[in-house]
């Protein structure tokens, strides 16, 4: 069964939910895990804060403005009358529960549109069952694994879960990546597709660093370091089920041939760089190397340097690269 995920950076328009859609409409059988639109969290999770009306009318306008362009108006006007009644909620549960409405909203819209197209498509609302530590819920089980596997589309909410009671609960900033590959983990998928707007992991950011290339593949220990110097932002556990389970991870936008993370140690050596205070940090399979330099070890796939990312990436990644190598 393949697993996807579409990031909210994807979801921002009308035409954006009909690319998404068209997208999966082309895979087949599918699980897609959807997060919400882009800066709606932030927006919900100031609303808890506030309670502010004119917030909750932005909100609204966002949404409905998306929903009655795609003519799927009504399957998103009982939830958005849930989030204003949820107003006068309080509890240690109702940062989430707000939180929750941006995933809620947009998998049911990008349902809808699936539907309209004729798409056997079913919504499942936060199907993984986990603790109740709001803000950071640990993941316990996986509700309805054998009707989302049984063909067709399975649209699912990414970032949130439900606990003992049924109170809706988050996994924490970027919780949609963990939701996919968890899910992947539970129905056996060999690989989990997160899909965003860039074309892959690159070797730098490429607004510090123009040059920068598209790496065609890197290990999972590597992934898992450079979202902890800050190269990409992955949920920190996002790659725990696959290195559980042996299935690959693999990012890319709707063209790219993106890239695929996987238990494997690929070249080159030095694969990444990242402005790390002052300095640069570097991930790759030889950054022992680089204590020669003067670097400080920080783990044995990442090394921190006191010179500026964009001279590290000249002198120590790019030299592995051929010139046009995307």
């Amino acid at each position: 069964m393949k697993v996807v995920k579409i990031g909210g950076s994807l979801l921002r328009t009308p035409g954006d939910f009909l690319k998404a859609a068209q997208f999966v409409a082309g895979m087949g059988d599918v699980i897609v895990v959807v997060s919400a639109v882009k800066g709606v969290t932030d927006m919900l999770i100031e609303l808890e804060r506030t309670r502010s009306y004119l917030l909750l009318e932005e909100i609204y306008h966002r949404h409905l403005s998306i929903a009655r362009a795609l003519s799927v108006e009504n399957s998103v006007v009982p939830l958005l009358k849930e989030l204003e009644s949820s107003l006068s909620a309080r509890g240690p549960w109702v940062r989430d529960h707000f939180a929750s409405f941006g995933e809620r909203l947009s998998a049911t819209m990008l349902h809808a549109v699936l539907r309209k197209m004729s798409i056997d498509a079913g919504l499942y609302i936060a199907p993984i069952v986990t603790d109740n530590t709001y803000g950071s819920a640990r993941p316990l089980r996986l509700e309805g694994r054998d009707e989302m596997t049984r063909g067709g589309v399975a649209v699912v909410t990414g970032f949130i879960g439900r606990d003992g009671e049924g109170r809706f609960t988050t996994l924490g900033r970027g919780g949609s990546d963990y939701t996919a590959t968890y899910i992947g983990r539970e129905v056996g998928a060999r690989k989990v597709t997160l899909v965003t707007d860039a074309p892959g992991v690159m070797t730098a950011d490429p607004r510090e660093v123009p040059e920068a290339y598209l790496l065609s593949m890197m290990s999972i220990y590597e992934a898992i370091e450079a979202a902890n110097v800050g190269a990409k932002n992955f949920h920190p556990k996002t790659f725990t089920p696959a290195l559980e389970s042996g299935m690959a991870v693999e990012v890319r936008n709707y063209h790219s041939r993106g890239t695929l993370i996987a238990p494997i140690h690929p070249p080159p050596p030095f694969k990444i760089v990242t402005k790390c205070g002052r300095g640069s940090c570097v991930v790759g399979l030889a950054v022992e190397e680089l204590t020669k330099l003067g670097a400080v070890t920080l783990s044995r796939y990442s090394a921190k340097l006191d010179i500026p990312p964009p001279q590290v990436h000249e002198y120590i990644v790019k030299p592995y690269f051929k010139k046009g190598t995307s």
